[in-house]
């Protein structure tokens, strides 16, 4: 990875999660397999190819390029009083190490969660993976531990829904229907 490929890639996985917040129908559809790709990318030790760079020549009208542009800086600078470089050795992502293993694991993971239809599934794993984006981006090791806690936490939402969707509606149907046994 180049150096500043990880500033790059933590801003990526802050523009990819933060939209996954909002009640928006398809949008997490949209990231959530759009994570799973960075994910790829993470494992591999992949750069990410000046993304961020090229944003000059994207399709996008030039004000909405400045807005993203905006966005970004701004969720960076609100971060700031939090978020220094600590624990660096976590966000140290040499290709094919288990750092890499581990974040693309947690990336991937968390895109499939955003990807599902939960209710109200995409805030954890969106907050997950804003998190981890800070952690890469102020090169920030508790920020990434926090990411992995509230993965945890989304995790837990979703078995936990998973179970009462069990014992609440398909076991019933399925004892009503006979083929409980």
């Amino acid at each position: 990875m180049r150096p500043e490929a990880p500033d790059e890639l933590g801003s990526l996985l802050i523009l990819t999660a933060v939209p996954c917040v909002l009640p928006i129908p398809g949008i997490g559809n949209v990231m959530g397999l759009g994570m799973m790709g960075l994910a790829w990318a993470i494992w591999r030790g992949d750069s990410t190819l000046g993304l961020l760079g090229r944003t000059r020549t994207s399709p996008l009208n030039a004000q909405r390029r400045r807005q993203i542009r905006l966005g970004i800086r701004r969720v960076h600078r609100l971060a700031a009083p939090w978020c220094r470089p600590r624990l660096q050795s976590l966000v140290s992502l040499a290709p094919r190490s288990w750092h890499a293993a581990a974040a693309a694991a947690l990336v991937a993971t968390m895109g499939v969660l955003i990807f599902l239809p939960i209710p109200l599934g995409n805030v954890l794993p969106a907050a997950s993976i804003t998190c981890l984006g800070l952690g890469l981006s102020h090169r920030d090791g508790v920020a990434a531990l926090w990411s992995a806690g509230l993965a945890a936490l989304a995790m837990a939402y979703t078995a936990a829904l998973a179970a009462g969707a069990w014992t609440w509606v398909i076991d019933p149907i399925w004892q009503a229907v006979g083929l409980s046994g």
